[in-house]
Parts: C-alpha cells; sequence; structure tokens
C-alpha cells in the first residue's frame, strides 16, 4: 500500500490519502484531468504521482488460467505458472471423453453392478503441482460418466445432457472425487447449462441444472467448494419462455428454493463464462440474480477471452489479444465482488508448444509484467486518445506505469512520473517493456525473447522522471523505476500453514427497479500464493471483509499492516476496523477473538457471515496497532496460543481468520501480510 508517512505528518497524510483516492482513476475529472481510458482527449500526456494512492488495489489474486485438461502438454506448461503466479486453475473435466490424458485409465467403472473409481497419474501431477504452488484448482465437471451418458442427445447444442440415471452418475461422481479432495478443491458443476442440457434456455434445462447441482454436491460433499454453473452473457437477458426473467435469475431462484428444503446444500461461488463481450451485463445479470441474500457467493469469471468464439482460435497469441485483454482486466479490479477474473487458453493462447520450443506469448507476458506490478495503485491523470487506456502502481521498492493500446495506430505518451522510489546508495534504473508484433510476440514472428527494451539509469537525486515512449498499435508498453529485484510482497510466499478454504463477503444490497449494488464499493479478497489479504471501503459505509482458514496455526502469528483511515471518527455505529479469529475445534467452532484498535462500535449489529457469526466476538482484545493514529504501517502479533480455547493445539491448530473493515470512513484500505 502507501509508504507510511512521518508520524508528525500523519493527519494531514490522512486528508490528502481521503482526498486522491476520491479522484483516482474513475473520478479524475472532478479535479479537472480525466479517466485515463477516456475516448478522446487533445493531449497524449499522462501525470502519474506515486506518492498518492488510488481505489483499487492491483490485487493479484484475482488472477486465473484456465484449460481443459485434455493434453498431455498442461503438464509440460505448468512450471511457467512461477512467473505469473495466478491464484486459480480452472480445468474442465469433460466426463463422457474417452480420449482425454485426464480421462486414461476412465474414471469409472461398473464390475458385477459396484461402482469402481480410479485415479490417473495425470490429475495426480496437476493436482500436486498446483497444490505445491498454492494455487487453487477448479474442476469443471461437464456431463455424466459414461456409463449414464444419453449419446442420442449429445449432438449439439446438447453437448451434456442431463444423465440417463442422476442418483447413480452423482454417487459414482462422488466416489471418484473424493479421491482428490485432500487439499482445497472447487467443484464447478456442468458449462454453460443454458444450451448444453436441453438444448434450449428452458425451465426444463434450469430445473435440469438444479437438480443435477444438487445431486453432485451432495454426493462429493461436504469436502470443497462448490459453484454453479458456467452462465454465459445473453443468461442475464430477459425471456419471453421464462415470463420476461432472466435465465441466470430464474436459476438462481429455483437454487433458492431448493436450498428452503435443504438449507445444507453448499453454494460458495457463482461462474461466468465470457468471450468477446462486455463484462457489465453478465457481471450485472449474475449481481441482481444473488440479490443480498447470497453475500458470501462471490462471482468468478472461469472462462474469459476477448475474442468471441471462432475468432477466438484464430487470434490466439497477439498483440492485440493482450492489449484487449489488459483493458478488460483492468475493469475487472474494479468490480468489488469479482473474485477471481479467469483467463481463457492457458496453452496455446499463453503458452503456445510449437516446434519443439515453449513459446511465451503477449498476453501471458502482459501478466507476467503485472504480476511485478505493485499492490497499491496510483492516481493516474491526462488525457487518452480512443483505444489506450493505462493503469499504475507504487511502493517504495518499486514504481510501474502499463500502457495499452487496442487501436491499429501507434502512440506516443509523454508519462510524468512523480515521487518514484530511489535507490539506497545505488543507481536507480528504469526499465522500459514492449509487447508488440515485433516485442514479445514470437507467433506474430518477433522472436522468443522478451526483456527490456531500454534500461536507463537515473541520477539518483531526483524523484521526478519525464519520459516519452511509444506504444505501438496494437501493443503494451510497461515502464518500471526502481532498484529491488526481489519484490517483499509480490515474491513472497504463503504460510507455512495448510489453507484448508478462503472465505468472502460483498456487502451487496437492493437498488431500484430490481437492481442489486456493493454498498460503497466495498472489496474483500484474500491471496492465499502470497499469504496477503486486502479489504476497503471507497463510499461512507460498507463491509469490507475476506478470511481464511487453515490448519496447522502457529502460537503466534505475525501480521504486517498497511491501512489508510480517515483520521476522523468514524459515524456509523456499525464501525470496525480488526482482524478476528475464530478457533476451530473437533467439528465446530469453538470461540471467537477480536483484535482491534480505536474504531470498534459496540452498537454495532452486524455478524460476522461466518464462524461463531456475532456481530463482534466472545472476547476482544485491544490493539493498539490498529489504532488510527498508528496504522500507516504497523506490525502486530496475534497471540493466537495464548487465547486459544483448551486442547485448540492438539486438535490441529486449526482457525478462520478474518479481515474486517466496516463503515471505516470513505477512502478506506487496508493489507495485511501474514507471517
Amino acid at each position: 500500500m502507501q509508504r507510511p508517512p512521518e508520524r508528525h505528518d500523519l493527519a494531514s497524510y490522512t486528508r490528502r490519502r481521503v482526498l486522491t483516492a476520491a479522484v483516482g482513476i474513475g473520478a479524475a475529472a472532478a479535479l479537472g484531468g480525466c479517466d485515463a481510458s477516456a475516448s478522446s482527449s487533445s493531449s497524449d500526456a499522462l501525470q502519474v504521482d506515486f506518492g498518492r494512492t488510488a481505489f483499487f488495489p492491483l490485487v493479484k489474486s484475482k488472477i486465473g488460467v484456465g484449460r481443459a485438461l485434455n493434453s498431455d502438454k498442461i503438464l509440460d506448461s505448468l512450471r511457467y505458472l512461477d512467473e505469473i503466479r495466478p491464484a486459480l486453475y480452472d480445468g474442465e473435466l469433460r466426463f463422457p471423453d474417452t480420449d482425454s490424458d485426464s480421462m486414461k485409465p476412465y474414471p469409472v467403472e461398473v464390475e458385477g453392478g459396484e461402482v469402481q473409481v480410479r485415479r490417473n497419474s495425470f490429475l495426480d501431477t496437476v493436482q500436486s503441482e498446483l497444490r505445491r504452488r498454492r494455487i487453487e484448482v477448479m474442476y469443471q465437471l461437464e456431463g455424466a460418466p459414461q456409463q449414464w451418458e444419453d449419446a442420442a442427445k449429445t449432438k449439439a447444442p446438447r453437448k451434456f445432457p442431463a444423465p440417463t440415471d442422476l442418483r447413480a452418475a452423482a454417487d459414482a461422481m462422488g466416489k471418484w472425487a473424493k479421491l482428490y479432495n485432500d487439499q482445497p478443491v472447487s467443484w464447478c458443476m456442468w458449462n454453460e447449462p443454458s444450451h448444453n442440457l436441453t438444448g434450449s434456455p428452458d425451465l426444463a434445462s434450469i430445473r435440469q441444472m438444479v437438480d443435477i447441482y444438487d445431486a453432485y454436491a451432495g454426493a462429493i460433499g461436504p469436502k470443497g467448494l462448490f459453484g454453479m454453473a458456467s452462465f454465459v452473457p445473453v443468461d442475464a437477458h430477459p425471456r419471453r419462455q421464462l415470463g420476461g426473467r432472466s435465465y441466470l435469475e430464474t436459476a438462481v431462484d429455483e437454487l433458492r428454493k431448493r436450498r428452503k428444503t435443504e438449507p445444507d446444500l453448499p453454494f460458495d461461488y457463482l461462474t461466468m463464462n465470457n468471450y468477446g463481450e462486455d463484462l457489465s451485463d453478465l457481471v450485472d445479470g449474475a449481481r441482481n440474480a444473488l440479490g443480498g441474500d447470497f453475500n458470501t457467493v462471490p462471482l468468478i469469471q472461469a472462462q474469459f477471452g476477448v475474442f468471441r468464439p471462432g475468432e477466438w482460435e484464430k487470434k490466439g497469441g497477439t498483440a492485440l489479444e493482450a492489449a484487449r485483454s489488459v483493458a478488460a482486466l483492468e475493469k475487472a479490479l474494479r468490480i468489488p465482488d469479482l473474485q477471481t477474473f479467469t483467463f481463457s487458453g492457458w496453452v496455446p493462447h499463453m503458452i503456445a508448444f510449437k516446434g519443439g520450443e515453449v513459446l511465451r506469448t503477449p498476453l501471458f507476458n502482459a501478466l507476467k509484467l503485472y504480476a511485478r506490478m505493485p499492490d497499491r495503485r496510483t492516481p493516474v491523470r491526462g488525457g487518452l486518445p480512443d483505444g489506450v487506456g493505462a493503469m499504475a502502481s507504487g511502493d517504495e521498492h518499486r514504481s510501474s506505469v502499463l500502457v495499452w493500446n487496442e487501436s491499429g495506430e501507434s502512440r506516443t505518451i509523454q508519462l510524468e512520473l512523480a515521487d518514484v522510489p530511489l535507490a539506497d546508495g545505488g543507481q536507480t534504473e528504469l526499465k522500459v517493456y514492449h509487447i508488440d508484433q515485433k516485442h514479445g510476440s514470437p507467433l506474430e514472428h518477433s522472436g522468443s525473447d522478451f526483456g527490456p527494451s531500454e534500461t536507463v539509469h537515473l541520477d539518483g537525486r531526483s524523484r521526478k522522471v519525464s519520459k516519452t515512449v511509444t506504444v505501438a498499435g496494437p501493443g503494451l508498453v510497461y515502464v518500471e523505476v526502481g532498484a529491488a529485484s526481489h519484490h517483499p510482497v509480490l515474491d513472497r510466499d504463503g504460510l507455512s500453514a495448510t489453507l484448508v478454504r478462503k472465505h468472502t463477503y460483498a456487502d451487496r444490497v437492493a437498488g431500484a427497479k430490481g437492481t442489486t449494488t456493493v454498498r460503497g464499493n466495498a472489496y474483500g479478497c484474500y491471496d492465499a500464493v502470497r499469504a496477503v489479504a486486502y479489504v476497503g471501503v471507497e463510499g461512507d459505509e460498507g463491509t469490507g471483509l475476506c478470511g481464511a482458514e487453515y490448519r496447522g496455526l502457529p502460537q503466534t502469528l505475525d501480521t504486517d499492516v498497511r491501512a489508510e483511515l480517515p483520521d476522523h471518527q468514524p459515524a456509523s455505529s456499525e464501525a470496525l476496523f480488526g482482524i478476528r479469529v475464530d478457533y476451530v475445534r473437533g467439528h465446530g467452532v469453538a470461540k471467537s477473538v477480536l483484535w482491534h484498535g480505536d474504531i470498534l462500535d459496540k452498537r454495532r449489529t452486524k455478524p460476522l457471515p461466518w464462524g461463531r457469526r456475532g456481530a463482534t466476538a466472545d472476547e476482544l482484545v485491544h490493539a493498539p496497532e490498529l489504532d488510527r493514529a498508528r496504522v500507516g504501517h504497523t506490525r502486530l502479533a496475534l497471540a493466537l496460543g495464548a487465547h486459544a480455547p483448551s486442547g485448540w493445539a492438539s486438535s490441529g491448530a486449526r482457525a478462520i481468520i478474518s479481515f474486517w473493515m466496516d463503515s471505516t470512513g470513505p477512502g478506506s484500505q487496508a493489507r495485511f501480510l501474514l507471517g
């Protein structure tokens, strides 16, 4: 987040921070500037002040990659995940398919009337490699095992019809899935049901989808996370055959009814697929369908591609794909309840195998550069022409600007950078990277090498830098200032404890005409790859909240906290800033403890939506480190063992750690590094 201010300057710093947070990229015009992705401008110049903070952070946990698990090249590609470190891998498993490597030996056999399940080395390797990297795996289960496949109905558009015997198919899937539930696994049921079940977006397909979800989740559970069902943009549009309601809304309502009679039926996330269309309609439709009663259900963009089906396969691996993808990512970062944004086509859209060589495509290189950008976003002001956008971030270790150009015309941009970091006792370097047909795009005949196009040694005294760059059309330019090759946040590993699951919350509230919004643009994201939690509230009120459940936790957990809070006491009776620990013992939560600063209103009534719930905790511990006057940058040692119930350590040292920011004032943000 922000470099910490001097203690005596904290009040003026926080006032300045609140102002700049309110006029970040999305609202710069309010102070005479304009959005860096504005549609027109008379000047191609940008001003970036790395000493200020904007909403939303450039969290890395929103990045996912995906590819159907039907190729042995997947195994060769996994090592390259280390260069971009995504939070999620989305792998499709198409169960009627007997030819895929992931289906050899075929997972389900019926011998003598008894179901036998088999594991295979392909999936074992995929899962172990992802686990070692702390990358979550989401299996999209499509279709029924071949023994219950209705072959007569598998022709398009019914690619994955309902099983001929749902109960038998679900029991078989449950037995097979339990071979892989020794680590956090997400199970997404089916894919694009509006055309893959009955072949039509009708009520019959919705009821089939909910029946399948209910049966499969019940058989696979209780371990794991469960989601439904990769809806597509057209599913957010009203349909005459559904009484003027959308397919998405009708499907969630059908699930809502089912959960009234089966309250233990899990619903942990809702997935979406999107190729070549704007994010807004589908996100709005999903949010409206969920309403305010599924606030622990985040949105996951399970499959995303910038080109429509048909052209997506032809235009993959190009600089245009990279530029459009980064533009879409910047929008996704500003959607508070979108937990993961997954780019499809890991192979070959990001990693391509050609002539015995492994090629990193422009999209891969763009995500690799994004992974280098500090998480603390900084405001970008100025004007840019159509098709050109920018985002920037910086901290005491590194400052970065990423500019993309979706047009076919090259653009020259003047960058005015202020408050850049200086090297301690050495030269500060400025590096420029280009991605276009001539740089970092091996499928467009530019060679496989990728690195800085230019390196400049700065004089080490001025904290202002002026740099002119030319962004090819289409293409990207990345400018980085800093001396540290290793970044203590971006390159850190997760906890040595074992992750059980993540908890997320979206403060969705009903609006006018059936619409749903996220109150105060509040967000909460947990990066399990790096053990970093992010929470924030842009408006006056709202709940920024996320959590992570671990087992094998230490007696004392060190926490590095960077927070930006208004310098006045919040007015809301729900105001709270703190870290809560819910101690798990046996099959339940035995005790909750809240470490808090001087932002805690004991009148509050809004409970934590998991653990022991409650609006505060069983035990309150005042931590001066979390007081408003001290949290610019501080360290807090959570004495987990000292406050734990008896028998907690011997039962596995398991707990849910929640990072809680509620109605702390406009522009509030915080980042927590664990361990």
